[in-house]
């Protein structure tokens, strides 16, 4: 019945046409079976194991092709804190590559991270740090403890184009599809990080994903009663505590609560991060096949923001640039209160948020080839970036010239500058945050049936997000900081004007995303599972509804799109150490929704930008070909990609649709991409203690399409971007790692390598190529008073002190002016970028009960 629960594809949340693995599926022979498991018996030189933690071990070397929901991909996966080998942190020390490999069987490009790898980070490493060191993974952190986001690229595909889940509940903003890493789970928490190159699974929760998808999943609750503390102090004032405590079995359920507090001075200064965090999971085993989990995240934070700085800035200022650590004597004297740059005041640049993800994955057997697969889930948000507007005062009356505008509404009588004079001399610096607060309930549900040699999977996965974007302003104290961070509150629109008593805003919509999915799949199992067939289709619906409630918006925008997602893929195993596989994947990206809302002005009140309801979503399709040698020593994996990718969406300087010549910015049809390359790991097991990883990527992208563009007077012209390559698409990656651990001493060392990345279309601009170097060391002690492996440990960040930026935070279209091809010239915005933290380390002591 293990073996069996081992091929149950749980969480929904991914990809729901499991390849069935030789040693999990149910009509595999005897023979083959037991020669795999020799194999894998082989692997392991741990101490000797009960014979269902055997099998619990083995999943550590072959993964079910699809990304499902119960707690893992790789079946269900127990920590075995202090005992069996493990630390109590979750180190088996057997992990390939020190735990950035494992045995793959998925007919597609994947790697995965486990905890060999993830206890040995910083305890406060986000998840694009947990797998930067995986081909293709293009990680920017603009700060050693992750607290700050970041961005990843995978492919030449932003953030906003790769999915992302947890625990099966995806995590992406509804409507940008932006990623926030930082405000997700603990890292002591994380059982496993997976990072599919090329695209999602059949059963993925997600609208907005053209490249790949990465799937973060919780560790499983110990049997065991028992607990972790762990303490981290380190460079710029960082400090954090963590605590988790476990309940054990207690007649088939058992469950966790940890508790996290951290802050941390920003190296490039002023600033600081402030983290408070809680996670709790608890699983009931009901019986063999019948399983009910639930998870609980939630985290608050208050960091101020890092600059991204331009090239010209980061060549005149000099490594970390920041943000003023004192306000001018103006912002209390008037009458402009932004005068001497006010606004970059540090207290200003803030970004509050706080958020909560529920997901209760569940399985239940209904017969012996029938399983039915149900998850749940909830997601909140509320937050910020921080910022301020500059305001024009205007007595009543005023018609003309300077003022300040709700929408396209000129608003007067307002005392922006708080002096108890409204004179249109006087401007006021307001607190103006850009706020998002999100609900987004759903369930995925999935029925696989073994027929035979097939495994039938059929699915259905349903959203409805809900997503209020607003932007009031704040008066700021004396001491030029924000009453509320969060942004309550706000000032209305005086009486004897339109809307009178109604907020004044930068922006106010409000979208609705419902988002219906089946799915449906098969896996063909042929010759004793030699060959496995995987194929499927999904068919999205997604209706998209933004209401803009600012006066001369168009009130309601809607967009209706549908798309039909086939995949196949083919693994044939030649030998039991020596695999093929080839898969063709199709993926979309519905338009997002900032492209659907009209933005005003609020010093001119005209539009800047227009909605377009009329963009097709985005689409690829990925081909793949690749072999893998998983041996009892060696494991490696190469593998062949091209993608066509299509109706790629800019957002560019345009004519207002709704008549006239006035130039705004609008999200258009950017034509179409071509890319393929190489990606490659090897990674060992013990030898001596030592396990060596290394990754590597070759990659070339191609624009297909000049870019439409307009010019001031309303002349139509094309920028040159055919021919050139992508943004953020460095066409090499390297990533060396040499992990050593002999049960008390354990040592590590990472070394990433980019080359030149493109920051423009027209790549008229870059940032040459960069390597950082991290290592990490410590000690386990032994067991003492009742206290499991006391250990110590040092985390030591871009060991030389490379002084660098990291990656493009904001592209462009071009840099510099160029000459289009019907002759116009097409003035130039400089990109911005992230910049890299020096030198860091931190000390973190742990023990366990």
């Amino acid at each position: 019945m293990f073996l069996r629960h081992l091929t149950i594809t749980l969480l929904a949340g991914t990809s729901l046409i499991a390849t069935a693995v030789a040693q999990t599926a149910p009509n595999e022979t005897a023979n083959a079976r037991a020669a795999r498991n020799a194999r894998a018996a082989a692997q392991q030189s741990a101490p000797p194991v009960q014979p269902h933690e055997a099998a619990q071990r083995r999943r550590d070397g072959a993964a079910q092709s699809g990304l499902t929901a119960a707690p893992t991909d790789f079946g269900r996966i127990d920590i075995r804190e202090g005992g069996d080998g493990a630390t109590p942190g979750g180190v088996t020390r057997q992990d390939i590559g020190g735990g950035y490999m494992i045995q793959e069987e998925t007919p597609k490009t994947r790697s995965t991270v486990t905890r060999d790898a993830i206890d040995k980070l910083s305890p406060t490493a986000n998840p694009y740090q947990m797998i930067e060191m995986l081909p293709g993974a293009n990680v920017s952190s603009p700060d050693a403890a992750g607290l700050n986001g970041g961005n990843i690229t995978i492919r030449g595909f932003n953030s906003d184009q790769i999915g992302m889940t947890v625990e099966g509940a995806p995590v992406n903003d509804s409507g940008s599809y932006a990623l926030y890493p930082q405000e997700y789970v603990d890292g002591e928490n994380i059982s496993q990080v997976s990072l599919a190159q090329g695209a999602p699974d059949i059963d993925s929760p997600h609208i907005g994903s053209t490249g790949g998808v990465i799937n973060v999943y919780m560790r499983d609750p110990s049997k065991t009663y028992g607990g972790l503390v762990k303490t981290t102090l380190g460079s710029y004032n960082k400090r954090r505590i963590f605590g988790r405590i476990e309940t054990g079995d207690m007649n088939g359920l058992r469950g966790y609560v940890s508790f996290s507090r951290y802050h941390a001075d920003h190296w490039a200064q002023p600033g600081q991060d402030d983290r408070t965090h809680i996670d709790t999971k608890w699983v009931y085993d009901i019986s063999a096949g019948n399983r009910i989990s639930a998870s609980l995240i939630y985290n608050q934070a208050i960091n101020n923001n890092y600059i991204n700085p331009t090239l010209a800035q980061f060549h005149t200022l000099g490594f970390s640039p920041a943000y003023a650590g004192s306000l001018p004597s103006t912002f209390i004297t008037g009458p402009d209160q932004s005068a001497g740059s006010a606004f970059n005041y540090y207290k200003m640049r803030i970004n509050p948020f706080r958020n909560l993800i529920a997901s209760a994955p569940s399985v239940f057997t209904i017969t012996d080839k029938l399983t039915f697969d149900t998850v749940p889930y909830f997601w909140y948000g509320y937050g910020n970036g921080g910022g301020t507007s500059t305001l024009t005062e205007n007595p009543i009356g005023t018609v003309s010239g300077p003022g300040t505008f709700w929408g396209n509404q000129r608003i007067t009588g307002v005392d922006w500058f708080p002096n108890g004079i409204i004179s249109s001399t006087n401007k006021g610096l307001l607190f103006n945050p850009s706020i998002t607060e999100t609900y987004r309930p759903g369930i995925i549900n999935k029925l696989t049936y073994q027929l035979d040699d097939h495994k039938i999977i059929f699915g259905h996965w349903f959203e409805r997000a809900t997503h209020k974007q607003t932007a009031p302003y704040a008066y700021l104290t004396a001491a030029g900081e924000p009453v509320d961070p969060y942004g309550s509150g706000g000032i209305v629109v005086p009486a004897g004007q339109p809307g009178a008593g109604s907020l004044i805003q930068r922006r106010d919509t409000m979208t609705t995303t419902m988002s219906n999915t089946f799915f449906l799949g098969d896996t063909w199992s042929l010759f004793n599972d030699r060959l496995s067939i995987e194929y499927g289709l999904k068919q999205t619906f997604i209706n998209r509804r933004v209401e803009n409630f600012l006066p001369g918006a168009t009130p309601v925008v809607t967009r209706n799109d549908t798309a039909t997602l086939p995949q196949i893929g083919v693994r044939y195993r030649l030998t039991d150490e020596h695999s093929v596989f080839a898969s063709i994947n199709t993926t979309f990206r519905t338009t997002p929704n900032f492209a659907l809302a009209d933005a005003f002005s609020n010093t001119t009140g005209l539009k800047t930008t227009a909605a377009n309801n009329t963009q097709s979503p985005e689409k690829a399709i990925t081909f793949e070909v690749g072999h893998r040698y998983q041996g009892e020593l060696i494991n490696t994996s190469l593998s062949f990609f091209a993608t066509q990718y299509r109706n790629r969406q800019v957002t560019t300087n345009t004519v207002d649709p709704s008549g006239g010549t006035a130039l705004l910015t609008q999200s258009i049809n950017a034509g179409r991409v071509n890319s393929y390359g190489v990606d490659f790991e090897i990674g060992t097991r013990p030898i001596y203690n030592f396990r060596p990883y290394l990754s590597a990527e070759y990659l070339r992208t191609r624009l297909m399409d000049n870019l439409p563009v307009t010019l001031a007077g309303g002349a139509q012209d094309y920028l040159p971007v055919a021919g050139k390559e992508l943004p953020r698409a460095p066409r090499y990656q390297l990533g060396l790692g040499l992990d050593y651990d002999d049960g008390k001493f354990f040592a590590n060392v990472r070394y990433k390598f980019y080359a030149r990345q493109y920051s423009t279309f027209t790549n008229d601009q870059q940032i040459g190529p960069y390597g950082l170097m991290h290592a990490g060391f410590g000690y386990r002690f032994d067991d003492f008073l009742g206290v499991k492996k006391p250990e110590i440990k040092v985390n030591l960040y871009n060991l030389f002190d490379r002084r660098t930026l990291v990656g493009v935070n904001g592209v462009q279209t071009n840099a510099l002016a160029t000459r289009g091809v019907n002759g116009g010239i097409i003035s130039g915005s400089a990109p911005t970028y992230y910049q890299g933290q020096g030198f860091a380390a931190s000390l973190t002591m742990q023990v366990a009960f």
